[in-house]
């Protein structure tokens, strides 16, 4: 009796004596009176156990076994091999994966969580799938995920996409109108890959940041792609009124917002309180004294407008009393008489 392998045509076995050198293999026997049997044996199987096997007597196959091996899927390559990957703005990113087992695995690629198709080549067991973002963004910064997957279970290989741009510049107004003297607070953020290396406020066509009015300045980070500039304008000078620029600049390139700041016509109280707090000696003397007359010429006025309401309010109530008492004075008059009447009628019953 012996054990033949119908793909490679080996003769595993011969009675019960094993033929090839693999120590997984064994051949169990039991023998009756009437009954010979050989069992193969196989520990520990591999992928490249399976096939065909004929258990054979003579001419005659008395068994055959078809052996199939299951596997889990097993990501085998994959691009780019330092799983990172940095890139341009616009350009294209390629991924590879592939992925053995069986059944033979699926491969699905996923974007920031979100589903991508990709191209799928299928050899022997094995396939091979290539992702190719096209005209990638900055939003497609982040995590690509490749899985590979069968009825046995699910593997995973990460890749990190770093997608570099120039600097998007963002100020909170475009136009604002403002008074002398005012304070101003303008912030500019800046968000790129990777970071700025400058970073401030300047007037339009000029090379070097602003220095006049500032009254303060603070820089800080967002979070690691973005960076936020807060300034502080005084606008003491009529000059300060104008075109401003916010820029940034990386190694990608740079970017700007521009924004203007307007004088406000300022009107007459405005312009008196202004002048209120600088005034000179004969100025200051002449307002007080108008102010002061002003004052004594209201009050004056105040008490006699008072003193013609409280006439009118006095006559009022007067006229009212006295026409109250002649109509009481009718009516007890009528009544009386009323009485009297009654009085003379039971008299002569």
């Amino acid at each position: 009796i012996i054990w033949i392998r119908d793909d490679r045509a080996d003769i595993v076995s011969l009675d019960s004596v094993i033929t090839v050198r693999d120590r997984r293999l064994s051949i169990l026997t039991m023998d009756s009176i009437d009954r010979e049997e050989r069992i193969l044996r196989i520990t520990n199987v591999e992928e490249q156990d399976q096939g065909l096997y004929r258990c054979v007597r003579g001419d005659i196959t008395v068994n055959e076994v078809l052996l199939d091996i299951l596997m889990p899927p097993r990501i085998i390559s994959h691009s780019p091999e330092h799983m990172r990957k940095t890139i341009r703005e616009g350009h294209n990113a390629r991924f590879s994966c592939t992925a053995s087992g069986r059944p033979t695995p699926i491969i699905l690629w996923h974007v920031n969580g979100v589903l991508r198709p990709a191209t799928v080549t299928t050899i022997t067991g094995k396939n091979e799938s290539i992702l190719i973002l096209r005209n990638v963004s900055r939003f497609d910064s982040g995590r690509v995920d490749c899985s590979a997957s069968n009825t046995l279970s699910t593997v995973n290989r990460q890749f990190l996409l770093h997608v570099k741009y120039k600097p998007t510049v963002m100020v909170p107004f475009h136009l604002s109108y403002f008074r002398l003297y005012d304070s101003v607070t303008v912030t500019c953020r800046a968000c790129s890959l990777p970071s700025t290396t400058l970073f401030d406020f300047f007037r339009p066509k000029q090379v070097t940041p602003i220095i006049n009015g500032v009254k303060d300045k603070f820089d800080e980070f967002i979070n690691q792609t973005c960076r936020q500039l807060t300034i502080t304008l005084y606008l003491s000078d009529s000059s300060l009124f104008g075109a401003y620029v916010c820029r940034a600049r990386n190694s990608i390139g740079i970017s700007h917002a521009d924004f203007a700041i307007k004088e406000l016509a300022q009107s007459t109280k405005y312009v008196k309180h202004i002048t209120e707090s600088r005034p000179s000696t004969a100025l200051s003397s002449s307002s007080i004294v108008t102010t002061s007359l002003a004052k004594i010429k209201s009050a004056e006025d105040d008490d006699a407008s008072k003193r013609h309401a409280d006439y009118s309010y006095i006559t009022s109530n007067t006229i009212k009393t006295g026409v109250l008492a002649r109509k009481n004075q009718a009516y007890q008059l009528s009544t009386s008489l009323l009485l009297i009447l009654v009085l003379f009628i039971i008299s002569q019953c």
